[in-house]
């Protein structure tokens, strides 16, 4: 690699600022490196690219790429002294922003291009005017008095664009914004102020509005948006959720406002998805909880993995009863928070990017665990989560090849589990790495099946080869009036069999529910009544017990 690229001037340009991106291309191998920051921003697919003017020239709007192309041209064949053009860029949300870009060309002697170098600098001041909704930018907020005046902020964010975009398309997801952005504009008061607060958000300045009229006019936003019809006659259907607070009693500057309204907004996506949520108290300490979370997270994580640790729920073959495997299901503790729940710090891990090097530590020690029993108890089927994040890492494969060659274990009792309510922005790419890792032996599966809108269209373009049976499904199934229950999981057990997936049923809490499924076409149970999630010792307590009772 080239000495242009891994230098500490190079790093330290990088890193100067977060509005200024750098690049650097060496001219003979056309492969460029760029800011991290720009990678970031734009949503390149990493630091170094190939052929990175074919891939750039893709993120400048379409309008102005004939300029683009006019510059560049004019620097390489002599005409010009260096490049220079303001133009439009898409970021990574999809929305294009102007940007200011300047390089230069070094020669050599014989008067070949060795090296074109520059930088690109964000113009949030000339954006005055969102160009693709028209809109007001948030640059345009300096101009709020929120002292003086009162009212109701409100930041609404769509629910699943990103998805939108991947299924659909860049062009698609512009106009389903431009028709939202502009359905919101119409159920505004005349006094009340729109700005496109970033690429799937916006942000309404509500003068002199109470809070009744401000849920009047966001329940017709949301039933007005449900399903938008686009030009072509295209109908997308859409969900959107929302933050907002009163000023200036809640917030009195720009910067305060701001930062609550996104905390209120963050908080409605997580835990009351489609609501308009009021900042309170409870989203302030919800939200400095999860900084001290993360911080205490990210402590245990440098300090060799210290506070994490494996508990073991078995699988029961339904015929006798005896354990047939486990899921790997991983508990924390940290130094200051001590009472995290798994659904919570996992959330926090999620969300920055953590889950990746703990999900590592996760494979590597159920993959250790297994190979451990195998002497004293035979063969156990282990499973353990993988998030979609995860999967998506390009060393993911590559990680746990290492690790079963490592360790000698037989990949075919090894069960990694993809959580089905998770996000896929990429089932395609998805459903490549489960046809891979099944190929090489592993077994999938989906879990959580059936509580999420996408479970059968999940199944048609993934092939896995376990079907794990939310608890909902069965834990009123042995009480009096719940014969729909009953109906419903016998025909999805039904259906897998005849797809060909085995099966595991969870939340088997009492004897009862055990007798009634395990009378069904199931391939497994997994729940409270057989044991709760414990420790190494005490699994292993129970596997001693089915040891003597075989």
């Amino acid at each position: 690699m080239s000495d242009i690229f891994n230098n500490e001037l190079f790093e330290a340009f990088a890193s100067a600022s977060d509005n200024v991106f750098i690049y650097v291309c060496d001219m003979k191998t056309n492969i460029s490196r760029w800011s991290k920051a720009s990678v970031e921003y734009f949503g390149l697919s990493g630091e170094y690219l190939e052929d990175a003017a074919t891939i750039w020239e893709q993120h400048i709007h379409p309008d102005d790429r004939a300029l683009y192309n006019e510059d560049i041209s004019g620097v390489f064949s002599g005409t010009k002294p260096r490049h220079e053009c303001q133009y439009r860029a898409r970021n990574r949300m999809g929305e294009y922003v102007w940007v200011e870009c300047k390089g230069s060309v070094i020669w050599d002697d014989a008067g070949n291009p060795i090296i074109f170098a520059g930088l690109m600098t964000r113009l949030d001041g000339q954006n005055k005017y969102d160009s693709l909704t028209g809109l007001l930018t948030t640059h345009e907020l300096h101009h709020c008095k929120f002292s003086q005046g009162r009212g109701i902020a409100v930041l609404i964010g769509l629910d699943g664009f990103r998805k939108v975009v991947s299924n659909y398309g860049y062009n698609t997801g512009d106009e389903l914004l431009v028709v939202f952005s502009r359905k919101v504009k119409e159920n505004c008061d005349e006094n009340w102020k729109l700005y496109r607060f970033s690429g799937d958000e916006f942000l309404v300045i509500a003068f002199d509005a109470d809070v009744p009229r401000v849920e009047e006019f966001y329940g017709k936003v949301c039933r007005e948006t449900e399903t938008i019809e686009l030009e072509n006659g295209q109908k997308i259907s859409i969900s959107a959720s929302a933050g907002a607070l009163l000023f200036p009693k809640n917030a009195d500057s720009r910067e305060g406002l701001i930062t609550k309204l996104e905390h209120s907004l963050e908080y409605a996506k997580t835990n009351r998805r489609g609501d308009l949520v009021f900042f309170s108290v409870e989203i302030a300490r919800k939200h400095e909880r999860g900084l001290a979370l993360r911080e205490d997270l990210n402590q245990s994580i440098k300090k060799d993995f210290r506070g994490f640790e494996l508990f073991f729920q078995p699988f029961v073959n339904p015929g006798t009863n005896l354990i047939a495997g486990c899921e790997c299901l991983l508990r924390w503790k940290g130094e200051k928070i001590k009472d995290s729940y798994p659904m919570e710090f996992i959330k926090v891990l999620e969300d920055y990017g953590g889950i990746r090097v703990v999900g590592v530590w996760v494979m590597e020690q159920a993959i250790k665990q297994q190979v451990a029993w195998r002497d004293t108890y035979g063969e156990l089927q282990v499973s353990f989560n993988v998030s979609y994040q995860q999967f998506m890492d390009e060393d993911f494969e590559n990680r746990l090849i290492s690790y079963v060659e490592k360790y000698g274990v037989n990949p075919s009792y090894m069960i990694i589990e993809l959580t089905e309510s998770c996000q896929v922005d990429k089932p395609q790419e998805l459903a490549s790495m489960f046809d891979r890792l099944r190929g090489r032996g592993f077994k999938v599966a989906l879990d959580d099946f059936g509580t999420a809108y996408a479970s059968l269209e999940m199944l048609k373009c993934l092939h896995v080869d376990y079907i794990k049976v939310e608890h909902s499904f069965v834990r009123e199934l042995s009480e009096p009036g719940h014969d729909i229950d009953y109906v419903i999981i016998d025909n999805l057990l039904r259906m897998c069999r005849r797809l060909g997936y085995d099966s595991i049923v969870e939340g088997v809490e009492n004897g009862k529910v055990a007798d009634i499924v395990g009378e069904m076409d199931v391939t497994l149970l997994q729940g409270y009544y057989y044991s709760r999630p414990v420790c190494r010792n005490d699994f292993e307590k129970l596997l001693e017990e089915d040891k003597q009772q075989s």
